[in-house]
């Protein structure tokens, strides 16, 4: 879906005049439903343009926001990952997926804004991108000023809570909690901290929802089409659209020691081979996948091409099966200390992960791609 979307961006980019300058003020598109003789909808309108216009994509104080959330997490937009994947700033967005207010609606005190966020594209072959996403959030008032917030807040102020150790599950009020699913979790939590993050001090909220586009409502949108999936680790949080207490994959990505030089293929890696490998079946099905267009594609699809994410998507991510079977070599010759190794050093760039990865390992850089093709091609 990632390398559809961004070759639809590519070749828009390439056709578009890009009239719009980085420094314009984007004055966004309003139905007709909206009504906006009242006073209060003009003034949520306003906000979502100011917003829009604030440079949504970086990470700062911004003054459209509510002041809670900035203080509670750092990345306090939890649409902003999705929404702008791919590199995009505002503007760019802008050009390629205008934005269109829906409809802005009142929720006792608060207001609701959605916004459709699509194409003008009518050629078959990139309509599947056509729309991005219906972004939803709310507003409210701070000190007298419409300021915005993330729908989670009132979604599940009515949620059922349950602290599990480390994990404090909350979960709407028609789901029956699985204890036993709990418990393995704390299980499971416990091991990979005694193994790979003894310090860990810490806790976290898991939502569970049980399909994605709820899961979605969670991250602020209605409907999404970047950034889909089944799970995910946030800041503070994991979400889940499996219904389930037991979502080892996020575990790990939670109780791991945190490290900002990490790569993806070993972050994702880590996560599928400790995690995702508690479900065999999932685990081989995931590395066949990359294992069958090793065989039939090799040209496209190899070990340089996945491990330095030339080729990200391919029907399937491929820095997870790419990464899992790196962390099952290291782990393999060097254990667990091999692979807390891993996990701390500097695997940004292909070329610094495999100079870790050989470093810890002792082979070559050809040894390396040699043993890495048997973990992958002997899976079963």
């Amino acid at each position: 879906m990632r390398t559809l979307l961004v070759m639809y961006i590519f070749i828009c980019g390439v056709k578009s005049t890009l009239a719009q300058k980085h420094t314009d003020k984007v004055n966004l598109f309003i139905s007709a439903r909206v009504d906006t003789s009242s006073e209060d909808v003009k003034s949520i309108i306003a906000l979502y343009e100011n917003y829009f216009n604030s440079k949504p994509d970086s990470i700062y104080n911004n003054p459209y926001w509510n002041t809670r959330e900035k203080t509670l997490y750092k990345d306090f937009d939890f649409s902003r990952e999705s929404l702008f994947q791919g590199g995009m700033n505002s503007q760019q967005l802008y050009r390629y997926f205008s934005p269109f207010i829906m409809s802005v609606e009142p929720i006792g005190k608060k207001y609701q804004i959605r916004v459709l966020y699509s194409s003008s594209t009518t050629d078959p072959k990139y309509a599947g991108s056509k729309v991005r996403c219906i972004h939803k959030v709310n507003a409210l008032k701070e000190n007298n000023t419409w300021v915005l917030e993330n729908l989670m807040v009132e979604l599940s102020k009515n949620w059922n809570s349950k602290k599990m150790g480390w994990i404090n599950y909350i979960y709407p009020p028609n789901h029956i909690f699985n204890e036993l699913e709990a418990e393995q979790s704390l299980k499971f939590s416990n091991a990979i901290i005694q193994r790979f993050n003894p310090n860990y001090n810490s806790s976290f909220n898991y939502y569970v929802t049980t399909s994605k586009d709820d899961m979605g409502l969670l991250e602020n949108f209605d409907y999404y089409f970047v950034g889909i999936t089944t799970g995910k680790a946030r800041e503070g949080m994991i979400l889940t659209a499996k219904g389930n207490e037991y979502y080892p994959h996020e575990l790990v990505h939670k109780l791991i020691p945190t490290n900002p030089n990490r790569g993806i293929v070993i972050e994702e890696g880590a996560a599928t081979f400790l995690g995702t490998k508690e479900n065999k079946d999932e685990y081989t099905s995931l590395l066949l996948k990359l294992a069958t267009d090793l065989k039939t594609n090799p040209e496209k699809i190899n070990f340089k091409s996945v491990v330095s994410q030339t080729v990200r998507f391919n029907g399937y991510q491929t820095a997870y099966p790419a990464g899992a079977a790196i962390c099952e070599l290291v782990y393999k010759l060097q254990g667990d200390e091999g692979l807390k190794l891993l996990l701390l050093a500097n695997t940004t760039h292909f070329e610094s992960l495999i100079q870790t990865v050989c470093s810890i390992t002792g082979l070559t850089e050809q040894e390396l791609e040699t043993e890495w093709l048997k973990i992958i091609l002997n899976i079963s």
